[in-house]
């Protein structure tokens, strides 16, 4: 998008190494490391939240996550508190987990309730965000409880994901899934027909961009992963479809288990010719999309600093396979497998993270298997503004 008539735009994108780079006239930016200063600044983060963060789409969690009415779960996007519950009617709706006394969270957490309840001053609010109950205000002339319920987020679902939008002028979500390909590319899956088995996060020591660029680098595969999923994910048996903010990348190999072999077989449903390997994808501005032949894993990273991210983790399995004896079990496998290649990761993204700092980092060159971290970069600065 463009910038404002009273800013320069503060990212230049560089085609021929997909680097960013701070342009020298930008607001409150330091001449000084300009080629890494995008991944550790304050003022870019900042920027990124209100440009990106407040104006795409977010996939922020699952509709099993709220089955019932009055279940909830609580998330944050920078610093705006988020719940998102099912409503009576069966609606699943985001509102500001900001109370419109004072501003105190009314909900932690994830839970079922019939009411949110601010702690501070005992204001109470149904599932629809509605305002039931203000102490001692109920009889002043100028009080009006319509006038105060919990403010509404965009919300809409597809396959059983939740997305959340804060710009009520955005185009509907299936206006971009659609443009990037995703429900032709996916249909196959059904992943609506898929249930939650895994949900968990952990938290990283760099910028949140760097998940995303380590998540779509298949060139780090065989390296950097070879004692764990490398060796069942070959380079040469990818496929490239790029698109104006990601890719996708359809390989034939394993799974993500130890020595890429399914406990549970391809997802029932699946067409024969994808019963081997699966793909990999991204969806701007923040999710990883890992698809194999018998489950579905999903990433969301997110900002909580300039060097620092939280990463959320989503695991989907076939619903008959809940009903085994030893599901826990063979799903904790995955969830082992998933972090053991995450801590390879970790340790690679922080040492980038640490490089970006030095006065001598100037963006490389790429490799074809860094297409899909070529268009992910370039879609951020996009949205952010460039030359």
């Amino acid at each position: 998008m463009s910038t404002t008539k009273d800013e320069s735009p503060i990212l230049r994108y560089d085609p021929k190494t997909f680097g960013y780079s701070v342009i020298a006239d930008a607001p409150e930016v330091s001449q000084n490391h300009k080629s890494g200063r995008v991944y550790f600044s304050e003022e870019v983060m900042e920027r990124e939240i209100e440009e990106i963060f407040m104006k795409e789409w977010l996939l922020v969690g699952r509709a099993e996550e709220v089955e019932k009415a009055g279940d909830y779960f609580t998330h944050d996007v920078g610093d705006e508190p988020v719940v998102v519950t099912r409503e009576k009617s069966g609606n699943v709706q985001a509102f500001a987990n900001v109370c419109r006394h004072r501003g105190v969270k009314v909900a932690w957490g994830e839970g079922s309730t019939k009411y949110f309840s601010c702690p501070y001053h005992g204001w109470v609010y149904d599932t629809s965000g509605n305002l039931v109950d203000a102490q001692y205000l109920e009889k002043s002339k100028n009080f009006d409880k319509k006038n105060c319920s919990l403010p509404r987020i965009r919300t809409e679902l597809w396959e059983g994901f939740i997305f959340i939008n804060f710009d009520e002028e955005a185009d509907p979500l299936m206006h971009s899934l659609e443009a990037w390909d995703f429900p032709k590319t996916y249909e196959p899956y059904q992943m609506g027909r898929l249930k939650l088995a895994n949900k968990f996060t952990m938290e990283i020591p760099s910028n949140w961009k760097f998940l995303n660029e380590n998540l779509t680098d298949i060139y780090h595969i065989a390296v950097l992963h070879a004692a764990t999923f490398g060796p069942a994910q070959p380079l040469e048996g990818y496929r490239y479809k790029t698109f104006d903010g990601g890719y996708h990348g359809r390989f034939t190999g394993g799974t993500l288990v130890p020595e890429g072999k399914s406990l549970f077989g391809p997802i029932p449903w699946l067409p024969e010719e994808l019963h081997s390997g699966g793909f990999s994808s991204h969806l701007p501005p923040n999710v990883a999309w890992f698809p194999r032949f018998d489950y579905v894993s999903i990433g969301t990273n997110w900002p909580t600093g300039p060097d620092t991210s939280v990463s959320i983790t989503y695991q989907l399995f076939p619903e008959e396979h809940f009903s085994q004896p030893d599901f826990k079990e063979k799903a904790q496998q995955y969830v082992d497998f998933y972090k053991a290649f995450m801590d390879e990761d970790t340790d690679m993204i922080q040492a980038l993270q640490k490089g970006m700092k030095s006065r001598f980092y100037k963006p490389g060159p790429v490799s074809p298997f860094e297409a899909g971290v070529m268009g992910t970069i370039k879609h951020a600065v996009d949205d952010l503004g460039h030359e």
